[in-house]
């Protein structure tokens, strides 16, 4: 019987249906007015290591992102760019043969000047509409966070998050491309929370990324975000950028 439940175990955790690890490797900037309201964006080189993993009890989705590796971008009126490090983790379990999945998610942002990490528990439904995929749901958040210029800290519970992630796979010029749009909201932060960072009750940011696959494991990607009073932005802004990526 042990061994039976070793052997289950580990095809659970090395068995899974559709398995893919990518590396990006790409620049991210800014609009002069994000610039302007926001000291603490600057134009920079990131790199990205992602890792994606769907099997029968759900998916899982990990990556950790450097911004400004080796400090080589110089920040707004003549300080030193800070390499700054971003990882996420999302884990989906579907309920029995339902469409709807315990969701649990942590997303993490440290550099030298301010860190906050928040995680979401809650529900996510996943749906089909033709070649379109959603995935939405609501949740509780739980926020800890520090800002080394004024020693401001918080950690406890901070409102509520919702997410909508669309997915469009899309062909033209004889190539395969992905559209996807990534909305990421809070709301009814916690008043601590807020004054830790400067930001507002409510906090979003929408991500539209389009993925051109060049090859199977070469790739680029364009992308455009706006953001309000998130990522430790007291601010909104328009951040877009550029990638290329191997899969592997």
């Amino acid at each position: 019987m042990k061994k039976q439940l070793v052997t289950a175990l580990t095809m659970l955790l090395v068995a899974p249906a559709m398995s893919a690890t990518s590396l990006d490797i790409g620049y991210k900037a800014y609009t002069s007015d994000t610039k302007s309201d926001n000291p603490g964006a600057y134009d920079q080189p990131f790199v990205k290591l992602t890792h994606f993993n769907k099997a029968e009890w759900g998916t899982l989705i990990a990556y950790v992102k450097l911004e400004n590796p080796g400090e080589i971008s110089d920040a707004q009126h003549g300080k030193d760019g800070k390499l700054t490090v971003k990882s996420l983790l999302i884990i989906d379990k579907q309920i029995a043969d339902s469409s709807f999945n315990i969701w649990a998610q942590n997303f993490l942002i440290s550099n030298r000047t301010v860190m906050e990490d928040n995680f979401y528990l809650g529900v996510t439904t996943n749906q089909k509409f033709g070649s379109l995929f959603v995935n939405a749901g609501v949740g509780l958040n739980y926020s800890a966070a520090h800002f080394d210029p004024t020693g401001e800290s918080f950690d406890g519970l901070s409102g509520y998050a919702v997410v909508i992630n669309a997915r469009y796979p899309l062909s033209a010029m004889g190539l395969k491309h992905s559209l996807s749009v990534n909305y990421e909201g809070q709301i009814d932060r916690d008043e601590d929370h807020m004054s830790t960072l400067g930001y507002a009750s409510y906090g979003h940011q929408i991500i539209t990324t389009l993925k051109t696959s060049v090859s199977d494991s070469f790739y680029t990607k364009l992308h455009l975000t706006q953001f309000d009073s998130w990522g430790a932005a007291a601010n909104d802004g328009i951040e877009y950028g550029v990638a290329v990526g191997f899969k592997f």
